[in-house]
C-alpha cells in the first residue's frame, strides 16, 4: 500500500547526493505528497545553533515536491523536516514529515503532531579529509606493550614500590587501598624489543600495521599517566630500540602509529612531580613552576582536576600558550619530535576532551609529514558528539582523518548476541554511513575489542561460532580493522584488568587463529573490501554486506547470526533497493540455505 506521504534520505531518488556533503554541493530534496489540496511544502531546515529556515518545494510531477538546497552557513551538522500545508474550503490543515524515533535516517513519519518532532542530520565537511592510501589498506594489530611479548628473561628496570608477575599465565590483579586507588603497579615485562621479535608472527598474520598503547616513561603498566613525553619509558626500551621497531617493521611492510596522551599527565611526572622524583620543578611544588599555569588547582596544591577524579592523572589545560607548544606548536614539539623519526601516525587518547583548536594544531603540524595519520578515540557517533556541552567537529576537515569505531563494534556484538535483529543492526549501519563523510568511514579504526573493553570471546560466550561471524564482520565492514593482541589466541577475560592478560605463547587457540589468519588474508587480498562502496542490508533474519568498486569487483557477505538454519529470501530485503538486487541475484544467495551462525562469502 503507497503511503500518502514518503521521504528516505537513503534513498537518491529523495536526497541527492547521499549522505554528508562538501560545503559547496547542491542538495536536490524530493518528497511525495498524495494529499488533496496542498497549498505549500517546505523543507524546514537550521543549522546547528542558529535559527530555522523555510525553502518552499516546487510541485513538479504526480505527488513529488521538489528543491534544491544550499549549505547556508559554514560546516557542520543541519537538521530538517518537511512541513505540509492543506487548505480546505472551511479550515487548514498542518502536518509534518519527520525522521523516524531511532533518528537512523531512511524513510520517517507523517504526523500532525509538531511536539513528536525528530528531524533528520545532514552533516556538512569543508573538505574529503582523505587518510593516507596505506592506512586504508592496512590491518592493524593492537599492542598493549607490557603484555605482548619480554625479549628478556626478567623485566628491565623495574619500577619502584611494583611486583612482578611470577609466570606469564598468571592473571593480571589490582592492589588497591581503601579509597580504591592502585597502590602497587604490577608488570609483566612485555617490551618494544620484544614486538620486533615477534614481526615475523605478525607478518605471517596478515598485520600491516602497529597500534602501541602508550610508550613513553610513566609508573603504570599502561602508560596513560605520562611522566616525560620525550622519553621511552626503560621497562619498554629506548629511542634506538624503537628506531630498530619502526626500521624492521618497514622492511616487513607494516607502519607503526603511536597513542597520543595530551590530556593529561601522571602526578609522578617532569610536569607535575608531586614527589619530587624529578629534577624538574613541578606544579604540585610551587607555584612559581614553569608547569604550574598547565593545571586547574581548586586549593594548592592537593586539590586539583584530575581526569575522572583519578588523583594520579591531573588534567592539563590545552588552553596553556607553553602546553601547546610542548605537544605541537614549538619548533622541537612531541609530534614532530616523534613523526620525524619515523612514527606514520597517532591515535589520540580521549579525544572528547581535547578542544578541537587543540586538536586541529596537532593535525596541522602532522601534515608536514607525508602519509601520516591522525585517528581519535570517540566511543560514540563522531559526526554529532557533544562533549561538555559543546558539538564536536572532528571529521570536517582539517582535524581527525577517522576515530575509534565502537558503534561498528556494538552493532557487531548487539547483532551476534540476538540483542539486535538483523534489521536493526542494517538502520544502525546505514545511520552511520549516512552521517560520516565517507572519507572518514573508510578511516575509521574498527575492532571488536580493546584494551578497554572486555575480551570479544568472553562476550561472546567462548562460543567459536559467534567468534568466527565477529572476526569475518571486522574484515568485511568498511574502515580500517585493528586486532586486539591476543584476541587470535583466544584470550579470555572481563573488564580492565582481566582483559590485560599476557599474550599466551605456545598455549593459542589454534582454530581461532586459523579464523584469523584466514578473515585477514581475505581482506588484504580483495580491494572491494578494502575499498569498495558499501552496502549493508537484511534478509528477514539474515545480515549482509555488499561491497563493490565495478562490475567485475564485489563481494556479498551473508552471515546468519541465529541458531537455526536459515533460507536467503530476496524479497525480504531491507532496505529496499533495486540497484542491490542484480549483485544479490549474480551471486545465487536466493538459492542459499545458510547454518546457525554461518556466513556465505561471494
Amino acid at each position: 500500500m503507497a503511503k500518502v506521504v514518503l521521504f528516505d534520505s537513503w534513498n537518491e531518488l529523495y536526497k541527492r547526493p547521499f549522505g554528508a556533503v562538501n560545503a559547496s554541493a547542491t542538495i536536490d530534496f524530493r518528497i511525495d505528497v498524495a494529499l488533496p489540496y496542498v497549498s505549500k511544502v517546505e523543507l524546514k531546515i537550521h543549522k546547528d545553533g542558529m535559527e530555522e529556515q523555510s525553502f518552499e518545494l516546487n510541485h513538479t510531477q504526480d505527488n513529488a515536491y521538489q528543491v534544491s538546497f544550499q549549505p547556508y552557513a559554514a560546516t557542520g551538522l543541519y537538521f530538517y523536516y518537511f512541513k505540509i500545508q492543506q487548505d480546505f474550503d472551511t479550515q487548514a490543515r498542518t502536518t509534518y514529515y519527520f525522521n523516524n524515533h531511532d533518528l537512523h535516517g531512511g524513510e520517517g513519519f507523517f504526523t500532525e503532531n509538531y511536539h513528536d518532532m525528530c528531524t533528520y542530520q545532514l552533516t556538512c565537511f569543508e573538505y574529503a579529509d582523505k587518510a593516507p592510501e596505506w592506512y586504508q589498506d592496512a590491518v592493524f594489530y593492537h599492542i598493549f606493550v607490557d603484555r605482548f611479548f619480554n625479549a628478556d628473561d626478567h623485566v628491565r628496570s623495574p619500577k619502584p614500590d611494583s611486583f612482578i608477575y611470577a609466570r606469564y599465565e598468571d592473571t593480571p590483579y589490582y592492589i588497591k587501598n581503601a579509597q580504591g586507588e592502585i597502590v602497587r603497579w604490577e608488570f609483566f615485562g612485555g617490551n618494544l624489543d620484544g614486538i620486533t621479535q615477534k614481526l615475523t608472527y605478525l607478518k605471517e598474520l596478515g598485520i600491516t600495521g602497529l597500534y602501541l598503547s602508550p610508550i613513553f616513561e610513566a609508573k603504570s603498566n599502561h602508560k596513560y599517566d605520562t611522566s616525560d613525553y620525550k622519553k621511552i619509558d626503560p621497562m619498554f626500551g629506548d629511542e634506538s630500540i624503537l628506531a630498530e621497531l619502526i626500521q624492521k617493521a618497514g622492511e616487513m611492510g607494516m607502519r607503526v602509529i603511536l597513542d597520543g596522551v595530551f590530556n593529561h599527565v601522571g602526578e609522578d611526572s617532569a610536569y607535575f612531580n608531586r614527589y619530587g622524583n624529578f629534577d624538574s620543578v613541578g606544579a604540585y611544588q610551587s607555584v612559581d613552576s614553569p608547569y604550574h599555569s598547565w593545571f586547574t588547582f581548586h586549593h594548592f596544591p592537593d586539590q586539583y582536576d584530575a581526569w575522572w577524579g583519578v588523583s594520579n592523572l591531573p588534567v592539563v589545560n590545552k588552553q596553556d600558550a607553553d602546553f601547546q607548544r610542548l605537544i605541537y606548536g614549538g619548533p622541537d614539539s612531541v609530534i614532530d619530535y616523534w613523526t620525524s623519526r619515523g612514527i606514520a601516525g597517532w591515535r589520540l587518547d580521549v579525544a572528547d576532551e581535547l578542544p578541537d583548536a587543540f586538536i586541529g594544531g596537532i593535525r596541522q603540524t602532522l601534515m608536514k609529514y607525508p602519509d601520516r595519520v591522525l585517528i581519535g578515540e570517540v566511543w560514540e557517533d563522531a559526526t554529532n558528539k557533544i562533549a561538555y556541552d559543546k558539538r564536536r567537529h572532528y571529521l570536517e576537515g582539517g582535524m581527525l582523518q577517522g576515530v575509534m569505531n565502537y558503534p561498528f563494534r556494538q552493532i557487531i556484538i548487539d547483532l551476534i548476541n540476538g540483542s539486535l535483529t538483523a534489521q536493526q543492526a542494517a538502520q544502525k549501519m546505514m545511520a552511520l554511513k549516512e552521517n560520516y563523510p565517507n572519507e572518514a568511514l573508510q578511516a575509521n579504526l574498527n575492532n571488536i575489542g580493546t584494551h578497554d573493553t572486555a575480551r570479544i570471546f568472553t562476550i561472546l560466550s567462548e562460543n567459536k561460532a559467534k567468534m568466527r561471524l565477529a572476526i569475518y564482520l571486522l574484515m568485511v565492514l568498511p574502515g580500517v580493522p585493528c586486532v586486539y593482541y591476543g584476541d587470535e589466541a583466544g584470550l579470555i577475560g572481563g573488564a580492565d584488568p582481566d582483559n590485560r592478560k599476557f599474550y599466551p605463547w605456545g598455549r593459542e587457540d589454534t582454530e581461532i587463529s586459523d579464523f584469523f589468519h584466514a578473515a585477514i588474508q581475505l581482506r588484504n587480498q580483495n580491494e572491494a573490501l578494502r575499498k569498495g562502496r558499501y552496502y549493508p542490508f537484511s534478509l528477514g533474519s539474515l545480515f549482509g554486506v555488499i561491497r563493490y568498486i565495478a562490475e567485475d569487483n564485489w563481494h556479498v557477505f551473508v552471515m546468519n547470526p541465529t541458531g537455526q538454519e536459515q533460507q536467503v529470501d530476496l524479497t525480504t530485503i531491507y532496505p529496499e533497493r533495486d540497484d542491490w538486487l542484480p549483485v544479490l541475484e549474480l551471486a545465487n544467495i536466493h538459492k542459499t540455505n545458510i547454518a546457525a551462525y554461518d556466513f556465505f562469502f561471494l
